[in-house]
């Protein structure tokens, strides 16, 4: 069994609105550490949002966030995986949208904005995961450019931002812009099991 990590609970409480959270993370300990961030998301501020999946299938995600309790009726996600995937857009979930490339970032964007108008919640998140997936595809440049419009569409409309990252896997210029256009920093580092 997972057990979430409350620090983050804690850092989150601290956070306006119009925050852009980088979470830094480690292959090992992604998924803990985004389900400790949507847990009091979801479950403690009331919020719903937009999940943007660059990393794993959003079927994937619901099923784990689900299976520690933590309901998904309010998050509609934007999964940029699995349309590559052969059979990979069966799903039961009609929360779940597909993005056909994660070299579509405008597309990304424009989608993410239409999700968040869907969303009935008064208070609105949206998460990115992850941008060391989404450096895998897309060129240093375009990707930085798109961080930085991500961050402050959703700034300037109060939407807490979280982008999630594995920064030895993510160019270090894209860290450092990253560093930039965040306003707060939650770091869950890789663990190391000796």
């Amino acid at each position: 069994m997972i057990e979430l990590d409350q620090k983050i609970a804690e850092q989150l409480s601290e956070v306006g609105l119009n925050s852009s959270i980088q979470v830094r993370c480690g292959t090992s300990n992604s998924f803990t550490v985004t389900a400790s961030v949507i847990h009091p998301l979801v479950n403690v501020f009331e919020m719903g949002g937009v999940y943007i999946s660059a990393s794993r299938g959003a079927n994937e995600i619901i099923e784990g966030l689900e299976s520690l309790g933590i309901p998904t009726g309010n998050i509609q996600f934007l999964d940029m995986v699995s349309s590559g995937i052969l059979g990979g857009t069966n799903t039961e979930h009609n929360n779940i949208s597909y993005i056909d490339s994660p070299i579509m970032l405008e597309s990304a964007l424009l989608r993410t904005m239409y999700q968040m108008r869907r969303t009935l919640s008064e208070r609105s998140f949206v998460i990115l995961d992850s941008v060391n997936a989404l450096a895998i595809y897309n060129e240093e440049r375009m990707l930085a450019e798109y961080l930085h419009t991500f961050v402050n569409t959703f700034r300037q409309r109060e939407v807490l931002s979280v982008i999630i990252n594995v920064p030895d896997q993510t160019p270090p210029g894209v860290l450092a812009n990253l560093d930039l256009y965040c306003t707060d920093l939650i770091d869950r580092g890789q663990i190391v099991i000796n």
